[in-house]
This record gives structure tokens, C-alpha cells and sequence, in this order.
């Protein structure tokens, strides 16, 4: 009987060991999960952000502001800019005697699906980057994931607001158009039970200069 007692009693504690090992491993699991959806989200938030900067600073370059608009009105639809597309100038130095060449950049907002977000289901995006060189064809070179949330493009004044109709503005008096707002969010590409880190927000606002 006591031998029968002790078979029972190891059975108990081997299975209460057991079922705190697999719990421990869950929960490291569940960590790694986390700790990978945030890199994630952080990286290609970054990288986005990062790219897209150095595009915007180069609006309007070698263009004259006083002959021409270095860019076209925000396409909006429901708060979000679905269509941006920005100009600027570069030297050919394949010809004889050296031109300048037209470079524009598009920047189109492509609805990819829906993505459940802390029990929230939300439209997402990837934001394709699209450029025309001369008279050429448009070319995607480009882009961000599919995980954007949200994504705007403003023209603002001296004093930091939005302007309706920018270019009509511009084209009157360019020194109303003074810098370019950029705001974005992206949805992390998994969530877990313990994910801290749901969305991430980008905002910048970055002078116009030639």
C-alpha cells in the first residue's frame, strides 16, 4: 500500500512538473512572439519613415517656384491621401550639351484588406512609390508593407496650417506653401495576448526648399 502511495504520489508531482514546464514555455513563447511582431513594427515604421523624408526634401529641387508648381494636390478621400505626386529637377549629363530631366514621384495609398487589431478591425494599406523620368512610363520602384493603418500628406502655410488647394495657392504666391506635413500609422503584423505595442505613429514636417 505505502509502495502504491509513493507510485501515486511521484505520478502527481511528475504531472504538476510537467504542467509548469509547458506553461513556462508558453509564456516564452508568447514573449518571443511579442518581442519579433514589435521589431517588426518599429523597423518598418523606420524605414518607411526614413525613405520617404529623403523623397520629400527633394521636392521642388532646381525647379523655379515662380514658373511652375513643384507638385500636385494631395488626393484625399475619407481623411486619408490616397495620390501624392511631387517634382523636381536633375541634370542629364548623357547629352551634349547637359539638360535638365524632370523626376517625379508618386506616392499611391493601395487598400490591401482588413486586420483585426486589439479586437478592432481596421482597413489597411501599402503605400507603392512610383517614379517617371522625362517623359517615360511610370515605374513602382518601391514601398512600404502592408500593414499601414493610416496616411496623410498636408501642404501647410507659414504658420504651420493645412492649405486647401495648395497648388492653386502656390501658383499664386509660392511662399504660401512653406513645408510638407507627413503623418502615418502602422498595425503590428501579429498580436498576442500580451502585445504592448499595437500601432505605431509617424509624424514629420519637412521645409520646402529648391
Amino acid at each position: 500500500m505505502i509502495l502504491l502511495l509513493d507510485h501515486a504520489n511521484a505520478l502527481i508531482v511528475a504531472g504538476f512538473i510537467f504542467l509548469m514546464i509547458m506553461a513556462l514555455q508558453t509564456r516564452v513563447q508568447a514573449i518571443s512572439i511579442e518581442q519579433t511582431a514589435n521589431y517588426v513594427l518599429k523597423s518598418q515604421s523606420a524605414d518607411l519613415a526614413s525613405w520617404m523624408e529623403e523623397d520629400m526634401l527633394t521636392l521642388g529641387s532646381n525647379i523655379d517656384p515662380n514658373k511652375e508648381v513643384p507638385f500636385l494636390n494631395p488626393v484625399d478621400s475619407a481623411g486619408l491621401t490616397t495620390s501624392f505626386t511631387f517634382f523636381r529637377d536633375t541634370l542629364d549629363t548623357d547629352l551634349d550639351p547637359p539638360d535638365t530631366v524632370r523626376v517625379a514621384t508618386r506616392y499611391r495609398l493601395v487598400h490591401t484588406g482588413t486586420k483585426t487589431v486589439n479586437s478592432e478591425e481596421i482597413e489597411v494599406y501599402r503605400l507603392a512609390r512610383d517614379q517617371r523620368i522625362g517623359s517615360g512610363a511610370w515605374e513602382e520602384q518601391g514601398g512600404s508593407s502592408s500593414l499601414l493603418g493610416s496616411f496623410r500628406v498636408d501642404m501647410l502655410d507659414a504658420d504651420a496650417r493645412p492649405v486647401a488647394d495648395p497648388a492653386t495657392v502656390a501658383a499664386g504666391n509660392p511662399d504660401e506653401i512653406r513645408n510638407t506635413r507627413v503623418r502615418f500609422s502602422m498595425v503590428t503584423p501579429f498580436e498576442t495576448t500580451r502585445t504592448t505595442v499595437r500601432r505605431a505613429y509617424y509624424g514629420s514636417t519637412l521645409l520646402i526648399g529648391n
